[in-house]
C-alpha cells in the first residue's frame, strides 16, 4: 500500500512547479521516471500501518540529489525543505533522512536502479541520442569502500595456515586412532571442521566413559590410577580440539569461501578487495579496500555499469558483457588495451563474433 502521489493535484498550497523551467533537469528526471511501468516501480508492501512513500517519488528525489552531487541522507532531507525542484518532485511532502536511507539501502531500490539503465537506454534510443554502432567499455575506475583499511585478510596467509592446521589435524587423528578412541576415518574428513568436531565428540565420550570407571575404583591406588592419567591426556586433546582446532578450521573454511577467486577481502566488507587507488595521498602505494567500477558508454552516455572486486580490468570483461541486458543493441564492442588478454580475445571471437 502506497500514499497517493500525483504532482499538481488540487491543494490549498500554490502549484510551485510552474516556476521551474521546462528544460530543467528536475523535469527531465520526472519525465524519465514517469515513463517506467508501475509493475517495475512498485513492490509488495504491508497492507496495514501507514502507507509507504511511492517509489517513483523516492527515485526522483534521489536522482536529482545525486545529479547535484548530494549523497548524504540528512543533506537530501534539507534539500527537500529548501530547494524548489526537490519540493516539486516530492509532491511537497516532508521525508526524513531515515526514510531516504532505508529506501536506497533496500533490495527493491537496488534492483530498481539497475533496471533503470535498461529503460534509460531505451529512452535514449527512442530520442535518437545514442549510436547503436558501438558500445565502449571505458577504463575501470576504482573507488574506496566504506570499510576499515586495516581489516585485510590475505588468501596466501589463509592458505598457509590452513595447510599447517590440516597437518596438525592429521596428527591428532593418528594419535586418537592409536589410543583406540575413534574409529577409522578418511584423512580428508579429519582435515575439515566437521571431522574435527566428530573427533571432539568421540574424545568427550571416551572421557565420560573413563569418569564412570574411575568412580568405581578404590580411592587409593598404589602408583596412581592409570585411568586418571589417560583421562588427563584426553582432556588436553579435547581442549585443543574445541578451543583451538575447530574454531580455526571453521574460520579458514569460511575465509576461502569468501575469497571466491580473489586474493584478499575486508573483514568489515566481504565484497571489497584490497587494491591500489588512483588517489594515493600518502604516496606510499598503500592498498585500500575498494571496488572496480566498470561502465559501458556510447555517445558520452553511460548505458550500463557493474561493480567488481577484481583490481585488474581484463578479468571483468567477460562477466560484465554477460550481465549486460542492452548488449544486443550494439554491433561492436570497443575496449582499451587494459582488457587485452588471450582469454578475452578468444571469448569475444567465440561468443560475440
Amino acid at each position: 500500500m502506497y500514499q497517493n502521489y500525483i504532482i499538481g493535484q488540487t491543494a490549498l498550497t500554490l502549484n510551485l512547479d510552474l516556476t521551474i523551467p521546462n528544460n530543467h533537469s528536475a523535469r527531465v528526471i520526472g519525465w524519465f521516471v514517469d515513463s517506467i511501468p508501475d509493475n517495475v516501480l512498485l513492490d509488495d508492501t504491508a497492507k496495514t500501518g501507514r502507507p509507504a512513500y511511492h517509489p517513483a517519488m523516492m527515485l526522483k528525489i534521489l536522482l536529482f540529489a545525486y545529479s547535484r552531487k548530494v549523497f548524504s541522507g540528512r543533506k537530501i532531507e534539507l534539500m527537500l525543505e529548501e530547494k524548489l525542484p526537490m519540493m516539486v518532485l516530492a509532491g511537497h511532502q516532508k521525508i526524513s533522512y531515515h526514510t531516504i536511507n532505508n529506501f536506497r539501502s533496500s533490495d527493491h531500490a537496488n534492483e530498481l536502479v539497475k533496471k533503470n539503465f535498461l529503460y534509460f537506454t531505451n529512452l535514449l534510443e527512442a530520442e535518437g541520442l545514442i549510436n547503436e554502432g558501438a558500445i565502449f567499455i571505458i577504463d575501470g575506475t576504482k573507488i574506496e569502500a566504506d570499510a576499515n583499511r586495516y581489516t585485510f585478510v590475505w588468501r596466501k596467509a589463509v592458505e598457509k595456515f590452513h595447510e599447517k592446521l590440516k597437518g596438525q589435524a592429521v596428527e591428532l587423528y593418528d594419535e586418537l586412532i592409536a589410543k583406540e578412541v575413534v574409529k577409522a576415518m578418511a584423512q580428508e574428513t579429519a582435515q575439515t571442521s566437521q571431522g574435527l568436531a566428530e573427533l571432539a565428540q568421540e574424545t568427550e565420550a571416551e572421557i565420560e566413559k573413563l569418569n564412570e570407571e574411575i568412580e568405581q575404583e578404590p580411592k587409593a591406588i598404589p602408583g596412581g590410577s592409570p585411568r586418571k592419567i589417560r583421562r588427563r591426556d584426553f582432556k588436553k586433546l579435547l581442549h585443543k580440539l574445541r578451543k583451538d582446532c575447530v574454531p580455526r578450521m571453521k574460520k579458514y573454511e569460511e575465509a576461502e569461501k569468501i575469497f571466491a577467486g580473489r586474493n584478499s577481502y575486508s573483514k568489515t566488507d566481504h565484497d571489497a578487495a584490497f587494491m591500489h587507488m588512483k588517489e594515493d595521498h600518502m604516496k606510499n602505494g598503500q592498498l585500500k579496500p575498494g571496488y572496480n567500477i566498470q561502465a559501458a558508454t556510447t555517445d558520452q552516455y553511460v548505458v550500463d555499469f557493474a561493480l567488481y572486486p577484481n583490481p585488474t580490468d581484463f578479468k571483468t570483461l567477460a562477466p560484465f558483457l554477460k550481465q549486460m541486458t542492452t548488449l544486443d543493441k550494439f554491433d561492436k564492442i570497443v575496449a582499451d588495451a587494459g582488457y587485452g588478454s588471450e582469454y578475452n580475445y578468444s571469448m569475444l571471437e567465440k561468443e560475440y563474433p
